[in-house]
């Protein structure tokens, strides 16, 4: 899937959820829900904001890798390649990444 493919796969997944806003700045789109990131697409496929006490979990699935922006080790962030960004996956990674469905997490941090 193309990276305008994959937001409007995301846009779709994401109807009738309450406290989505989306920004789009250097050809990536970055979705927030009540004010937090959970996710961005850019070329590469999707990034998305799991969470600590998600992470592992994550990491275990097709397709997914922890991401580096930098070489920086981003907290609780995971990249899923644009491979693995079928409706379905989307939809799964949207699951798991949502704030609302995670309670409160922990802003993006690097170390």
């Amino acid at each position: 899937m193309s990276d305008k493919q994959i937001s409007n796969s995301v846009r779709k997944a994401l109807l009738g959820i309450s406290g989505i806003r989306e920004e789009i700045d250097n050809q990536r789109v970055y979705f927030y829900q009540h004010g937090r990131l959970f996710s961005i697409v850019d070329s590469d496929g999707l990034q998305f904001v799991v969470g600590e006490e998600c992470l592992k979990e994550a990491l275990r699935l097709p397709g997914a890798e922890l991401e580096q922006p930098g070489g920086k080790r981003c907290k609780g962030v995971i990249r899923v390649s644009a491979e693995r960004c079928t409706e379905t996956d989307i939809d799964f990674w949207l699951l798991l990444a949502l704030p609302t469905n995670q309670g409160t997490i922990d802003p993006i941090t690097f170390h």
